[in-house]
C-alpha cells in the first residue's frame, strides 16, 4: 500500500495526500476488532472524474471467492460480493468497481460515524476491520475541490492495472502455518525442530483441500536429499479441528503398516493427489513410491509400489505394485 504522506492535511482522523492534482488521495488507517492491531487502510482516490474506493489489509486478506458485509453504525448497509469488487496493482489492494454498490457505501459512510467489514480470509478465519468515519464528508469536500470533481463522483475501477488472484493453495500458503499446527507438532513428535537450520532449504508444502480444509506437511528429518515429513489436516469448519494424518505403507518384512511419516512429500493442485517417494532400506520401510487422492474427507490411496525383498530396496526397477493389484 503507498505510504501515508508526512505533510498529509486532516479531516478529523482522515488523511488528504494530494502531491498533484491527479494524485490525490482520502485514507484513513483502520483496526482489527477484537485485537485493536492496525492493520487496514481504507482510501478513495481520484481517478479521473471518478472515485476509487479501496480496502487494504497489512494481514490475512479478504478471500477472493467470498463476499464481505460492509455495516455502518452497527446496520448492515451492504454485502458486497466477488463481482462487486477486484484486485488492481497488488493482490492486497481491493477496490469496489460495482458503480450502484460504491454509490450505496460511499453515500451510507458520508453520514455514518464508524465503518466495520467483515470477512473470511482463505482459511475460512474471521475478521473484522473497523474505520472512522469522522472528518470523511469534509475530507471528500476537499479531494473534489483540488482533484476538480464533481459535486458527487461516482465510484469505479481506478486507473490501475487489474492484478489476477492468488490461486487458492496459494492465498492459504500466504497465510503461513497456523499456530495450532506448530503445537501439535512440537508436543506429539520427534521431529526436529521447525527452525532448525537444516530446514533452512526444505520445501514446506501447504494446499487447500476444500473451503474450509487445509493441508501442512511439516519437515521432521532431513538426511541427504531424503526429508520426511509429518502431515496435518486444520478444517476451520463449523465441525472442523486438527488432525494429524496416518498413511498405509507396504513393507516385504511386516507387510501393510501405518505410519504417521512420508518421505519427500508433493502434492498436485490441479489432481488433488499427494505423492511421495523413498528408496530404502530403513527400520521402518525398504522403499516406497505411492500416490494418494483426496475424497472429501481423506485421502484414497491410489497406486503403492515398493520392493518385494529389501534387498532390491535401492533398484526402483525392479519394484512390485503392491495396490491396486
Amino acid at each position: 500500500m503507498p505510504p501515508a504522506a508526512a505533510l498529509a492535511e486532516a479531516f478529523g482522523d482522515w488523511r488528504l495526500d494530494c502531491a498533484t492534482r491527479e494524485a490525490c488521495r482520502l485514507f484513513v488507517e483502520g483496526r482489527e476488532e477484537v485485537t485493536g492491531e492496525p492493520r487496514f487502510t481504507l482510501a478513495l482516490a481520484a481517478s479521473g472524474q471518478a472515485l476509487a474506493l479501496e480496502f487494504a489489509s497489512r494481514g490475512p486478506r479478504p478471500d477472493d471467492g467470498r463476499a464481505m458485509q460492509w455495516e455502518v453504525d452497527g446496520q448492515l448497509l451492504h454485502v458486497l460480493r466477488p463481482g462487486e469488487f477486484a484486485l488492481h496493482d497488488d493482490v492486497r489492494r481491493l477496490f469496489v468497481t460495482d458503480g450502484a454498490a460504491g454509490r450505496k457505501l460511499l453515500a451510507a459512510m458520508r453520514k455514518g460515524m464508524r465503518l466495520r467489514i467483515s470477512y473470511l480470509d482463505a482459511v475460512a478465519e474471521a475478521h473484522d476491520a473497523v474505520f472512522s468515519l469522522d472528518g470523511l464528508t469534509a475530507g471528500l469536500e476537499a479531494l473534489a475541490g483540488k482533484a476538480e470533481l464533481a459535486a458527487s463522483p461516482p465510484v469505479a475501477a481506478p486507473a490501475l492495472a487489474e492484478v489476477a488472484a492468488p490461486s487458492r493453495s496459494e492465498a492459504v500458503a500466504a497465510l503461513g502455518i497456523p499456530y495450532a499446527v506448530l503445537e501439535r507438532h512440537a508436543r506429539t513428535s520427534d521431529c526436529e525442530s521447525t527452525d532448525s537450520s537444516a530446514f533452512r532449504n526444505v520445501d514446506i508444502p501447504i494446499a487447500a483441500l476444500g473451503q474450509t480444509a487445509v493441508l501442512y506437511a511439516l519437515p521432521c528429518t532431513v538426511s541427504g536429499r531424503t526429508v520426511t515429513y509429518r502431515l496435518y489436516l486444520r478444517d476451520t469448519g463449523e465441525i472442523g479441528g486438527l488432525e494429524t494424518l496416518f498413511f498405509a505403507l507396504h513393507d516385504p518384512r511386516f507387510g501393510w503398516i501405518g505410519t504417521d511419516l512420508l518421505a519427500n512429500v508433493g502434492f498436485d493442485d490441479v489432481s488433488r493427489t499427494l505423492r511421495a517417494d523413498y528408496a530404502g532400506p530403513s527400520d521402518r520401510t525398504c522403499g516406497y513410491r505411492a500416490a494418494w487422492s483426496w475424497q472429501d474427507h481423506a485421502f484414497r490411496l491410489e497406486s503403492f509400489e515398493g520392493p518385494g525383498d529389501c534387498r532390491d530396496a535401492g533398484n526402483p526397477g525392479r519394484w512390485q505394485r503392491h495396490h491396486p493389484r
